[in-house]
């Protein structure tokens, strides 16, 4: 073979090399799936916040109010009883109200000198008065919330979540009170006796005019208004309270969302109650004017309460993870009493209703 015979197979395999180096080699095919995708953020599905919240529709209700009773009528029955009443008195003399009579009595008002009968009263209020729901403005505290979301979907997320929030409450109460006063009367025969001139009183040994020891009739009538309760009642109450429940959110134009959510409410109201009384009774036509001792007491009682919740928030997203939000609860966790000297305090969370504003962080 000839020096050309060689030089033309040279370049027959140069001219077959050239489309083949012009190649490049394929992608493997896992790296073909994925060109051009990248994963978005893992979504955050927790969220802590913290917010301001003022408590309406919370209330008090003072109770057990007033209760005075001077005299002592004793039964309605029976000659040989010491039966004492605001105006007068009927008593067993040394003989022992033989026959039932006795001179051991006396009357300060005119009125009670009626035909033929001497009429005394014993007038007395009971410890019944109570102020009604008494509100004493809104109410302070702060709350602090987490939440999960545990499922979405394209239009809404839903998950649990719950909430730890701290209100002190306080109320006082100056009202004055006017209450109704019962005037029990009895009836003592004076059998022809003509009475000395009131204020007239009758000693244990005489001697001494003589009536009846026994009534011959009692009624008891009501008085509007005779009874004035002054006094002073307080109330301060710190309240801690626990949420729990599920809810859901739904995404709104503009990077709002609107939640909506409900469940079990706890709350544990530590109370001190404490109160000054002071009880008056006016009964002009029979001359009484009665002015009560002077009562205080005061002290403290946990209640721990079970109830209910529902509510809802608008929140604003300010930025991928904080968001601020503005909310109203309806909580109802019942009543807790505190019982201190013989009054009540009746605090009602049964209605109450959380206003909030604040802001959440998610992560």
């Amino acid at each position: 073979m000839g020096h050309n015979y060689y030089e033309a197979l040279l370049g027959s395999i140069l001219l077959a090399a050239i489309p083949v180096c012009g190649q490049t080699n394929p992608p493997p095919a896992e790296a073909a799936s994925t060109l051009g995708l990248e994963e978005g953020p893992a979504p955050r599905l927790n969220r802590i916040g913290l917010s301001y919240a003022m408590g309406v529709n919370i209330s008090v209700d003072f109770r057990k109010l007033g209760g005075l009773q001077l005299s002592q009528p004793g039964p309605a029955t029976g000659g040989a009883v010491n039966r004492n009443y605001d105006n007068g008195y009927n008593r067993v003399d040394v003989s022992g109200n033989a026959n039932n009579f006795t001179w051991d009595w006396g009357y300060s008002s005119p009125h009670s000198v009626q035909g033929d009968n001497l009429v005394l009263q014993s007038d007395s209020t009971p410890n019944t008065a109570r102020t009604g729901q008494y509100q004493d403005g809104p109410q302070s505290g702060m709350e602090l919330t987490y939440s999960r979301e545990l499922k979405r979907g394209k239009h809404w997320r839903a998950g649990l979540e719950g909430a730890f929030g701290y209100m002190s409450l306080s109320f006082r109460n100056d009202q004055t009170l006017n209450y109704f006063a019962d005037r029990t009367s009895d009836t003592f025969a004076l059998n022809g006796v003509i009475p000395p001139q009131s204020p007239y009183a009758g000693t244990f040994q005489g001697p001494g005019a003589v009536i009846s020891s026994a009534p011959s009739g009692r009624s008891v009538t009501a008085l509007s208004s005779a009874a004035t309760i002054v006094g002073q009642r307080q109330l301060d109450s710190d309240v801690f309270m626990l949420r729990f429940g599920p809810y859901l959110e739904v995404p709104l134009p503009h990077k709002f969302f609107l939640t909506l959510g409900g469940g079990l409410a706890l709350a544990w109201a530590d109370s001190q109650f404490s109160f000054q009384e002071q009880v008056f009774i006016s009964d002009p036509y029979y001359g009484i004017d009665l002015a009560g001792p002077r009562q205080s007491s005061s002290g403290s009682q946990t209640d721990f309460l079970v109830g209910g919740y529902a509510g809802g928030n608008l929140g604003y997203d300010v930025t991928e993870r904080v968001r601020v939000q503005a909310g109203v609860i309806y909580q109802a966790a019942g009543t807790a009493t505190n019982n201190q000297g013989g009054k009540q305090s009746v605090l009602d969370l049964g209605k109450s209703v959380l206003f909030t504003v604040g802001a959440s962080y998610s992560f």
